[in-house]
């Protein structure tokens, strides 16, 4: 041993080399005390050389009497595991936090058929309702109900023709008679300067949602007259007065009574007989249709919950609306007044989603909706799926009182309303794009909560702090159990800078990752609909090949092997996804992935089955989150050599 050191003399005392195995023994041992598993930690031996001591009764102490073989660097050997548990040690995983690392990743996978089927048994068993009414709607009503009471194969699209000029006449009237009532009105002033009957309807619309100040509906008798003088009505007078001024001018309207039904409202048969609305019903080119001007008026404060139109002007979907469209959220008390060809029944048109204008305006259908996917249970979520538009986006979130606590002890559902996002994410089937929305209620909120879907154009939102879109639907959710442990989806930023591809995480989709967890970042992209924007690829339209195959959902996110590990990488440029698009369309965007230090870890294309390619081009890499802090989800824009950030995860 030398006798002097480098630093003034002082010697330090000679220490034995680490291995790799015993530093990764360490790292294992300081992951499970953490988690509450077992401490197989030992202290490391001091600078004069003596041998650490071990924790009292260890089994493997007791085994050897304290003289067994010992460990490197003077340490006793650990004992051995299985090989399941070995892999976990290596991959730095504990194993109380690995089990909630793959629960987190596994929550969020697409049920199966098979599953849906389960939990819709679940709730016949429960007594609780299992109907698919938009399915039973369109089987069951074979139109709308025309003059003949016989349905309309070939509606009319009364919003077709340019009504501009006259909202503009009407918004004009302005010296009218104190006295007058809805007849003179009607003839003299409103209606007079109008000769076609739907152009006489949207004058008596205009002017009455725009000019009568709504209020509470009260008990008592109700005159027209007044309502013109006083500029003032109630639901019920709102809806005499279309009707005295409709029947002035030659065209046949009656009133409706029924019930409006609010976003994300659980409302039964009984609460059908308490009457909340009135709206009206006429008869244009041979053809029932629904007029409500209460609801589309810019002073009735629950037109907010359904529309998002200027504070200025009423609501035009209202006009003139079909009976099929509206009884989403109105439902007449008289099955008659339904006007849909034949009725149907209270319990299916309860069971529908309350959808706004937004979810016809935009086209949207929830396809294969189920009144289970409702009801949760312990660590479920609800998964829907809607077919949009190509240039249609949808957003969606969790309203939900959180639980409060009084001085007593007692639990009680706050009055404030808390907002959490839901995943929702574009992808394709053959030619038709499918949006999936995945949700679930908050775990410090009550057992009820509601999803509100929006729909709106796409490229119109640029900040997930900022939601531009209408109101499309809402759903109410409840949960029951006692397992909902807090969960976040991964979070999706809006990319209006990189508007050419359609991009869908399907793995990890949960927003926290655990540090020195190994996880497998899938990610699938298709052709948008903007891709013929683009200058580079003018000259063919985007087609979608048709897949009659659904590929497997890709393997867990937790998975150290990529599930297409074994296939070799194709070439970007050379596949043939779909037939008459150029190779600018047909050529994928770069995606990566952005630690917390900067650093760029890009992403592989991968060649999957046959029938994926309707599914799109996935994209995988398998890294192990060492560093905490967020990670970004990187794809290049559309017009530069820069990276927009589409998505995060944050490592804790």
């Amino acid at each position: 041993m030398e006798s002097a050191g480098i630093l003034g003399g002082l010697s330090s005392a000679p220490k034995s080399k680490k291995s790799g195995f015993f530093k990764k023994m360490i790292e294992s041992a300081k992951t499970t005390a953490k988690t509450g598993a077992a401490n197989a930690g030992s202290t490391i031996g001091s600078a004069n050389g003596s041998r650490p001591g071990s924790r009292a009764g260890s089994p493997t102490k007791s085994l050897l009497n304290g003289s067994g073989p010992t460990g490197i660097a003077g340490g006793l050997a650990s004992r051995p595991q299985s090989a399941a548990g070995g892999a976990a040690r290596d991959m730095g995983m504990g194993g109380g936090e690995w089990m909630q690392v793959r629960r987190d990743v596994n929550r969020s996978n697409t049920l199966s058929r098979r599953e849906r089927e389960e939990r819709a048994e679940r709730c016949e068993i429960l007594a609780l309702s299992v109907l698919s009414p938009i399915e039973q709607l369109h089987e069951m009503a074979e139109g709308d109900e025309g003059l003949d009471g016989m349905p309309v194969h070939e509606p009319t699209d009364f919003q077709l023709p340019n009504l501009a000029l006259v909202d503009k006449s009407v918004r004009f009237i302005n010296s009218i008679p104190p006295m007058i009532n809805a007849a003179a009105l009607a003839q003299s002033y409103v209606c007079r300067p109008h000769r076609s009957d739907v152009a006489r309807l949207r004058a008596i619309f205009t002017w009455v949602a725009e000019r009568i100040t709504w209020e509470e509906d009260y008990e008592g008798h109700s005159d027209s007259r007044r309502v013109v003088q006083t500029k003032r009505g109630c639901s019920n007078e709102i809806a005499m007065l279309v009707r005295d001024m409709c029947n002035a001018v030659g065209l046949h309207a009656e009133v409706v009574q029924g019930y409006l039904k609010s976003p994300g409202e659980t409302i039964t048969l009984d609460d059908l007989a308490q009457s909340n609305h009135y709206w009206n019903a006429v008869i244009v080119d041979g053809e029932w249709r629904i007029l409500d001007c209460a609801l589309a008026s810019p002073t009735n404060p629950k037109r907010a919950l359904y529309s998002s139109a200027s504070a200025q002007v009423a609501e035009p979907w209202y006009f003139l609306a079909r009976p099929s469209e509206i009884c989403y959220t109105h439902i007449p008390a008289v099955p008659a007044q339904q006007h849909i060809v034949p009725a149907i029944e209270p319990d299916v048109l309860l069971a529908l989603p309350c959808a706004g204008p937004a979810y016809f305006r935009h086209s949207v259908e929830l396809t294969d909706f189920s009144t289970s996917a409702l009801h949760l249970e312990n660590l479920e979520m609800a998964h829907f799926a809607c077919h949009v538009h190509a240039d249609t986006e949808l957003v969606a979130e969790v309203s939900s009182r959180t639980l409060a606590q009084d001085p007593e002890g007692d639990i009680y559902d706050s009055p404030e309303l808390t907002i959490t996002p839901a995943l929702t994410q574009p992808c394709w089937t053959g030619t038709r794009k499918l949006v999936k929305i995945k949700a679930l209620i908050p775990s410090t909120a009550g057992s009820t909560a509601t999803l509100r879907v929006y729909a709106g154009k796409r490229g119109l939102m640029h900040s997930i702090k900022d939601n531009p879109h209408a109101l499309a639907f809402a759903l109410p959710l409840t949960h029951s159990g006692t397992q909902n442990p807090p969960y976040d989806f991964v979070v999706r930023h809006p990319t209006p800078h990189a508007q050419r591809r359609d991009l869908y995480i399907a793995q990890p989709q949960c927003r926290l990752l655990g540090a020195n967890h190994t996880f497998v970042f899938h990610i699938r992209q298709w052709p948008s609909s903007l891709s013929h924007f683009s200058p580079d690829t003018w000259s063919a339209p985007i087609r979608h090949p048709d897949t009659s195959t659904i590929p497997a959902r890709p393997g867990s996110a937790m998975s150290t092997l990529s599930t297409t590990s074994s296939v070799p990488l194709s070439n970007p440029s050379t596949t043939s996804s779909g037939e008459g698009m150029t190779a600018a369309q047909q050529r994928p965007v770069k995606l990566a992935l952005q630690s917390p230090s900067q650093k760029i870890l890009r992403l592989t294309r991968r060649t999957e089955t046959e029938g994926e390619e309707g599914w799109g081009s996935g994209w995988e890499a398998v890294v192990k989150v060492s560093e905490k802090g967020v990670w970004r989800g990187l794809v290049l824009a559309d017009r530069s050599a820069r990276w927009c950030v589409f998505a995060e995860w944050e490592c804790v």
